[in-house]
């Protein structure tokens, strides 16, 4: 049988390490994709120890970088024979306003523009699998989202909680978008909120009210399940431009998806990103 592959980012703590660990202990070969740093290799070893699975793969990239997230996207197209999940779960909850090295708000660089570039570039491995998943990790909070077309991934002024709902509504509008593309029973594409869990993602904030908020919330393995069930269970087979909420299905997003939207918010995205040419039929896509 053919090695299952899953591509996890941001997994060197919190969800993304609970589900690295999970879909590892499935037998899963994992490639991890994470800044360069001694946690990420302590994460690394971590997760082989937990799950007894030594394909655990680094791959070090900066999220926040367009360049680095091309570079990666390759080395991966490179070395990996074929995808069967990519599961988008790195964001950042920015308290003051950050501009990464394009230019770009790093709330929506990390949380939207980084999983639709890495997404479309690896779209040529997922299809090389028989049936490849893509799962993006939502929040609840993208229903407090509003959209500007033309001022797409900025604000005049700047707000933390608004740009992450912003970029989270963002990345649901791609999820349906691209799930209108795709033929879905071979490449599927999902959004997923697991939960308000326990992480370090507001380390922004004060330790100390983090942490004190941390003690009521759920643990990252328990949202971690959730994840992993949808991207292994095979009732989910086929299922694509849906929204999850923890582990219960809640249909299509319309009410993050405006038909007159969609089409304007792909390209200005595409634009942003300059890779226009992936809307133009790349592998199995349909044409616009």
């Amino acid at each position: 049988m053919r090695e299952k592959i899953c591509v996890v980012t941001g997994c060197s703590d919190g969800i993304g390490k609970e589900t690295a660990v999970q879909m590892a202990s499935q037998g899963y070969r994992v490639a991890m994709l994470v800044r360069d740093s001694d946690k990420s290799r302590t994460a690394q070893k971590e997760i082989i120890e937990r799950s007894g699975n030594y394909s655990i793969d680094l791959y070090y990239v900066d999220l926040s970088s367009q360049k680095s997230v091309r570079d990666v996207a390759k080395l991966l197209s490179e070395r990996l024979p074929a995808i069967n999940v990519l599961i988008n779960n790195a964001g950042v909850v920015k308290r003051k306003k950050d501009i990464s090295e394009d230019g770009i708000e790093m709330t929506y660089a990390v949380n939207y523009l980084a999983p639709v570039l890495l997404t479309l570039l690896l779209l040529p491995v997922l299809e090389k699998s028989d049936s490849a998943r893509i799962i993006n990790l939502s929040s609840e909070l993208y229903q407090r989202g509003k959209i500007d077309v033309e001022n797409l991934v900025t604000q005049q002024k700047f707000n933390g909680d608004m740009a992450y709902a912003n970029s989270k509504l963002l990345l649901n509008h791609f999820t349906v978008s691209l799930a209108q593309k795709l033929p879905p029973k071979h490449i599927s594409v999902n959004s997923i909120h697991p939960g308000v869990l326990g992480t370090n993602a507001f380390r922004e904030y004060p330790w100390w009210l983090t942490a004190f908020f941390n003690l009521f919330l759920a643990k990252p393995a328990e949202g971690a399940r959730r994840v992993v069930n949808l991207a292994t269970a095979p009732e989910f087979a086929g299922v694509s431009g849906a929204y999850f909420s923890k582990s219960e299905i809640q249909g299509e997003l319309k009410s993050a998806f405006n038909s007159k939207q969609s089409s304007p918010i792909w390209d200005k995205t595409l634009d942003i990103l300059g890779c226009a040419d992936l809307s133009k039929g790349e592998g199995k896509m349909t044409q616009q």
